[in-house]
């Protein structure tokens, strides 16, 4: 038995380390960013009265800082025309989308790389002598692609430069548009080329960290990612661990009553309320409790927010107790109303089966009464299928709690996941996966344990 657990809990390792390479490296390819959000948006932040140049050196800056300036992987296969990481992490995201736009229409990344230089020279000289009669043109050759709006722009900030050094860096950025035209190579994005980065990118310093219990820091709080999934995860766990045992402890009785002869009527009166209830989907069915318990206007029976306002140094044990009840109770009864009509229906269907079988004659021809049937036959005989029913039952009550958390301003991890990935708060949403995925896979270990202990003849196997 136990070399079967080890052997099972060995190979559930490599599928966590897939699973969180998967969520890190697709995290990371999605578009936008943290320091994008925070630091270059002009319209909110800590940085929007600042200058869009001192805003582009905090963010570049704060890109270093984390290891965002580095390849993603050890290896990539990007077009040849692809400039590398290294040159497109110098520049912001708006201009790392242009500097990519470019090398696949001309071809030349170092063609593109010498104009996009001039541009930026051309930008500096400007800030340094301003010119209002080159604001239009300079923007044109900061978005345009194609080279004739491009180089009407270039000869027009040729012709209308005053300034000696403005027509200087004009002519260059002039000089370095046409040279990129004449060795313009259309199909050059159709090349592969394998580029390998080393040890020196961000999934190697994040796998190090990862072995060194290290799951990196918040980028919105600055905050040790662990700490923060310790102080989440305690709510979270007892809504599920008390959600899921009420859950499944009421759907065995409802099962066992309405599988009894003399459970007809409850049989009819039930499977109705059960339908009802599985037909109003979970974010309506909370609502719909706030609206009944906590609301003013009809029963204000519980409370709708502020669970965490007070910390527990301010309240005794029994303060935090009488709190936490509060609070929690309401999302506990969504949950279990959510998922009580699903298992009960599956945990039914397995008794009813299992009440047709061979052995369930034979102790009712021996006697036996008919409670003591089901409680001493039938259930040990349905409980595999029941343990497949309550392994896949808790990976969709760790779902649900992440719309229930949201609603009830609950603290825990399905409210962390949603402001991390509403923030772009990578290192905790990969940490959450992360804690999610072992969940799971804890829970398909425990029902391999439990078909086990169910059916002797698994063990014999297991031997």
């Amino acid at each position: 038995m136990l070399p079967y657990f080890f052997r099972k809990l060995l190979l559930a390792i490599p599928a966590l380390w897939l699973l969180a390479t998967a969520v890190f490296l697709l995290s990371r390819l999605l578009p936008s960013s943290f320091a994008t959000e925070r630091i270059l948006a002009s319209n909110e932040g800590y940085y929007s009265k600042s200058s869009e140049k001192d805003r582009q050196q905090a963010y570049l800056s704060y890109n270093r800082r984390i290891g965002l300036d580095k390849p993603l992987f050890y290896f990539s296969v990007a077009p040849a025309t692809q400039p590398p990481s290294s040159l497109s992490h110098s520049y912001p995201e708006p201009k790392q989308a242009r500097f990519q736009k470019l090398s696949w229409y001309y071809g030349s990344k170092f063609n593109v790389e010498a104009f996009v230089a001039a541009t930026d020279s051309l930008e500096r000289q400007l800030q340094t002598s301003p010119d209002t009669a080159l604001v239009h043109t300079l923007q044109v050759l900061q978005t345009e692609t194609e080279f004739q709006p491009l180089e009407d722009a270039a000869k027009s900030a040729v012709a209308a430069a005053s300034q000696p050094q403005v027509k200087g860096a004009a002519v260059l950025l002039l000089e370095r548009l046409q040279r990129m035209q004449q060795e313009q190579a259309s199909f050059a994005f159709l090349i592969p080329e394998v580029r390998w980065h080393g040890r020196q990118n961000q999934y190697h310093r994040w796998l190090i960290q990862l072995f060194q219990g290290d799951l990196g820091t918040s980028y919105r709080s600055n905050r040790p990612v662990g700490a923060l999934l310790t102080e989440a995860i305690g709510n979270t766990w007892w809504l599920l661990a008390l959600s899921m045992v009420i859950t499944f402890l009421l759907a065995l009785e409802c099962s066992i009553l309405m599988a009894k002869k003399k459970g007809k009527w409850f049989r009819k009166l039930l499977l109705p309320l059960l339908f009802i209830t599985d037909s109003i989907p979970l974010f309506v069915l909370a609502l719909l409790l706030l609206v009944l318990l906590a609301n003013p206007d009809f029963l204000q029976l519980f409370p709708v927010f502020g669970m965490g306002y007070y910390s527990p140094q301010q309240l005794t044990y029994w303060q935090q107790l009488n709190q936490w009840w509060q609070y929690m109770t309401l999302p506990m009864i969504c949950l279990v109303l959510a998922n009580l009509p699903y298992i009960t229906s599956q945990v039914y269907a397995s008794i009813h089966s299992a009440l047709q079988a061979d052995y369930t004659r034979t102790a009712r021809a021996k006697g036996m009464a008919e409670g003591a049937i089901i409680r001493r036959h039938v259930l040990r005989n349905s409980m595999l299928p029941i343990i497949t029913i309550v392994s896949d039952f808790l990976p969709a009550l760790v779902a649900g709690t992440l719309i229930i958390e949201t609603i009830f301003a609950l603290p825990g991890i399905g409210r962390l996941l949603v402001e991390s990935v509403l923030a772009r708060d990578y290192p905790v949403l990969i940490g959450i996966v992360l804690v999610i995925a072992a969940f799971r896979i804890f829970a398909f270990l425990l029902a391999d344990m439990g078909y086990a202990l169910a059916d002797p003849r698994i063990k014999v196997q297991l031997a």
